[in-house]
């Protein structure tokens, strides 16, 4: 179910160079049980009830507007969630926008039942534990605390998540069983090679699976290496990439690590190093200063995404293994 609704290349390319205040004038002291003549107020509108901004990221720097904060503390502040978080916010509080909208309710003025209820919602119209917990946490994100409380960690909330993870337990899905030999024993063969003169898609799909087998990294790091100076060393051992930007583990104690692909002399036709290089090579007229290291299979060959170097990866398993036998 969807949460959102509709309310020498190698030389020349360098490689041998080496939150949350109150809302509203309203406080949000709410019980289960007990509302209060401001609650009423606050959640009986109009049958047209006002307009409010759906974006997450204007819906917290309001708060830290009302909190004091100047522009440029708040640009700060904002910049504390990562531009996936961002997305996935603007999201979940659209979603919660419309549900306070049908019910006359102001999003911003949500007592603790009205969130509670809101999440509850999203139980019995059958999302996952996972899912109902990024919305809780959304919630807690935008809106004022409740008894000086965060609204995620508010114990009657923290309850209600354990009853959604009791009730409806997380799926687990089993990976299927894969042999790593059986797939670098079919890279080492037609189509793949000779890795000189082969399609350029099976070059592409046995780059991405040594790298990937190499290297231990997310498709999204993958993705965002470069070539260009500054950004790549190459050394008899192998070839070191400093990845630009932040990866998803990257917190304040713990970034800028380098991505390590090594070389394998003993198996010219499993090494990493090797295939980059003879990678470059075949893509050499179509890159136009391109820095990303992965390009597109087709014009106009641009840089891919995390999602379409899964994919390959993927394709590459399906045909060591068979589609129906793997999936």
């Amino acid at each position: 179910m969807s949460d959102n609704t509709n309310c020498s290349i190698v030389a020349k390319k360098t490689l041998v160079h080496r939150a949350s205040t109150k809302v509203s004038s309203k406080t949000n002291k709410h019980s289960f049980t007990k509302k209060s003549s401001t609650s009423t107020k606050n959640t009986n509108l109009s049958s047209k009830p006002r307009s409010v901004q759906v974006n997450s990221m204007a819906a917290i720097n309001r708060n830290f507007r009302d909190k004091g904060f100047s522009r440029d503390t708040r640009k700060l502040l904002r910049a504390s969630w990562r531009s996936g978080t961002k997305q996935d916010y603007t999201s979940k509080f659209k979603k919660f926008n419309c549900w306070c909208s049908e019910r006359k309710k102001d999003p911003y003025s949500a007592n603790l039942a009205d969130c509670a209820d809101f999440l509850t919602s999203l139980y019995t119209s059958g999302l996952q534990y996972r899912t109902i917990a990024g919305y809780r946490s959304m919630l807690s994100s935008l809106l004022s605390p409740i008894d000086n409380i965060p609204i995620g960690q508010h114990p009657y909330i923290s309850r209600l998540l354990k009853g959604v993870f009791n009730s409806r337990p997380p799926k687990v899905k089993l990976v299927p069983e894969w042999d790593l030999h059986k797939i670098l024993d079919m890279l080492q063969k037609s189509p793949f090679e000779p890795l000189r003169e082969a399609e350029i898609k099976f070059v592409t799909y046995k780059v991405i699976f040594l790298t990937a087998i190499t290297t231990f990294r997310r498709c999204s790091d993958l993705q965002a290496l470069r070539i260009g100076e500054g950004f790549v060393n190459v050394q008899s051992r192998g070839i070191t990439f400093l990845r630009p930007g932040l990866s998803k583990q990257d917190r304040q104690n713990h970034y800028g690590s380098k991505i390590f692909v090594p070389c394998f002399k003993d198996n010219k036709k499993l090494d990493p190093k090797r295939a980059i290089a003879i990678y470059l090579k075949r893509t050499e007229k179509v890159r136009k200063d391109e820095g990303k290291l992965f390009l597109s299979l087709v014009k106009p060959f641009k840089p891919v995404s995390s999602q379409t170097i899964a994919r390959w990866i993927v394709n590459t398993f399906k045909m060591a293994y068979g589609e129906d036998d793997f999936f």
